[in-house]
């Protein structure tokens, strides 16, 4: 398993707008795709990005598949118009 984060910064105004966008186009798309998220955190207080999402994939070719996709792509454009600092990262666990 590989875990997928994913931060940003809702742009002033746009804030839902981006909610709506992220549960009703990303969170359906990506569950489709092999995705789901099984956390989303939301900074009130901080430096830190204001959303962080995560969720785990069963490989990182899995991930990989989604995540360099088109669909995946045409996704992130969406994202972009609405968010400022967006960061996708794949993290693979330590073996042990």
């Amino acid at each position: 398993m590989v875990k997928v984060l994913i931060s940003y910064d809702m742009q002033q105004g746009k804030e839902q707008e981006c909610q709506e966008y992220l549960v009703n186009k990303v969170a359906p798309v990506l569950a489709k795709m092999g995705f789901q998220f099984s956390e989303v955190w939301y900074t009130v207080w901080g430096s830190s990005p204001e959303i962080l999402g995560g969720g785990e994939v069963e490989s990182l070719d899995k991930a990989r598949t989604i995540f360099q996709s088109k669909t995946w792509e045409t996704l992130a454009e969406g994202l972009g118009a609405l968010t400022d600092n967006f960061k996708l990262r794949i993290v693979q666990p330590h073996p042990e």
